[in-house]
């Protein structure tokens, strides 16, 4: 089949869809004339996200004809040269001759796997009056090429994996107005220790415990090949598979590559140049966060290891080397990951005690969080928020203590149970 054809029966395809039913996500873009990128893991849920926008825009009564959706891993259209990507209006205009000079939504998802295609999406934009969206699992691909190519017509958006409100709602749990004080939020915490363990990967809340993990272990087989050893032509899967195998067993911790290296080129011939290249492509895809050490000064910054968070705690559990429970380590990923969707850049600090997360807002003010889920608190973790208030002084505007169930205030910190902070609800 020509590749013309074969857009033309996925857009009549798409055309010919029943609207979608879905759990809506929180992530909120505003209306802009720029072009819309999302970026985020493989399986997070951007194609869901852009069928929420697609309901939205056929809720305000824009005809489905003037909608376009196109998903570039489909195996009808590849393999696919950027000179293709000419044929997708050619075929859309053809079906509807009529829709010339209307207003087109473009919804391009996973465009990343076609070379140049940012020029295509740049003449759109020029050529077209048209509204663009576009996804993809690969962060720096995205970035680098849209730095250079749409030149400020963009603005970028990340999807994470499910924030617990959203897994809730997918639960069909719905929060009331001060539900906390009901017996509703004996159900939400053990829903969040749920949580905790299984992660928020869309699919993977829906489905029974037998399949959580056979679904998880699948995803990580997805990323390593699909997105890292074809993407990248990476010869060397054995190092590759363990070396995230040992980032999400040991996230929470701090990563030394000279220590890492020394430990495998024992058993594997490698050089530390390999070991540099695919941790970016883990960090490239996602699926791997490395946070630098809080200073003012970036000489202290790149001298100090950093610290590992993983995309989502199920799939963390699910291939990890773990063999505890590790609630701990999980706990402090969620906080990690939850700060992100909030638009936070996380860092952490360290002196005689450390203080997991310090992160700036939009005064330049700083907030300081620990994390100890447990409610046996260790001093510790209190002394380590003392130490970092006493050296950045007027510029802390909060210390924060993460617990299992504690709450209270003491000596100017504040004890907020996880899953209430979680959800927003900070006393």
């Amino acid at each position: 089949m020509q590749t013309k054809e074969a857009f033309k029966y996925i857009i009549k395809e798409f055309h010919g869809l029943a609207r979608v039913d879905l759990t809506e996500r929180q992530l909120v873009i505003p209306d802009s004339k720029k072009v819309i990128s999302l970026v985020g893991p493989r399986r997070a849920g951007k194609t869901f996200y852009f069928y929420q926008l697609i309901n939205n825009l056929l809720e305000s009564n824009i005809d489905r004809t003037q909608i376009l959706y196109i998903n570039f891993e489909d195996d009808r259209i590849l393999p696919l040269k950027s000179s293709d990507l000419n044929t997708i209006l050619e075929a859309y205009y053809e079906l509807y001759p009529g829709n010339s000079g209307k207003m087109l939504y473009l919804f391009f998802d996973e465009i990343q796997n076609v070379d140049n295609w940012e020029i295509f999406i740049r003449r759109i934009d020029d050529t077209k009056n048209a509204k663009i969206y576009i996804t993809g699992s690969s962060s720096k691909l995205l970035s680098q090429e849209i730095a250079t190519s749409l030149r400020g017509r963009t603005l970028s958006y990340h999807m994470y994996t499910l924030g617990f409100e959203e897994f809730l709602r997918l639960k069909q749990v719905i929060l009331d107005r001060d539900f906390e004080y009901t017996e509703k939020r004996h159900l939400v915490k053990n829903l969040f220790n749920e949580y905790l363990y299984t992660g928020g990967y869309p699919e993977v809340v829906l489905e029974s415990k037998v399949m959580q993990k056979e679904i998880l272990r699948n995803y990580f087989e997805m990323i390593v090949y699909r997105d890292i050893v074809e993407r990248f032509s990476i010869r060397n899967t054995i190092l590759l598979k363990n070396l995230l195998k040992f980032l999400i067993t040991n996230i929470s911790s701090p990563f030394s590559l000279n220590a890492y290296y020394r430990a495998v080129k024992k058993d594997i011939a490698v050089g530390k140049e390999t070991i540099i290249e695919y941790l970016s492509h883990l960090e490239d895809i996602n699926v791997i966060y490395l946070v630098p050490f809080f200073s003012y000064s970036l000489k202290k910054q790149q001298a100090n290891p950093r610290k590992v968070y993983c995309a989502d705690n199920g799939l963390r559990n699910a291939v990890s080397f773990s063999f505890s429970k590790d609630e701990g380590r999980l706990a402090e990923n969620l906080v990690f990951l939850e700060l992100k969707r909030r638009g936070k850049e996380p860092y952490y600090w360290k002196n005689t005690g450390e203080v997991d997360f310090v992160f700036s807002d939009d005064e330049n003010m700083l907030h300081a969080v620990n994390v100890s889920y447990t409610d046996d608190l260790a001093e510790r973790e209190m002394k380590a928020l003392f130490e970092f208030a006493e050296e950045f002084g007027t510029k802390v505007k909060d210390l924060i203590l993460l617990t299992k169930d504690t709450e209270k205030s003491e000596d100017g910190i504040r004890f907020v149970p996880l899953w209430k902070w979680m959800l927003g609800i900070n006393p």
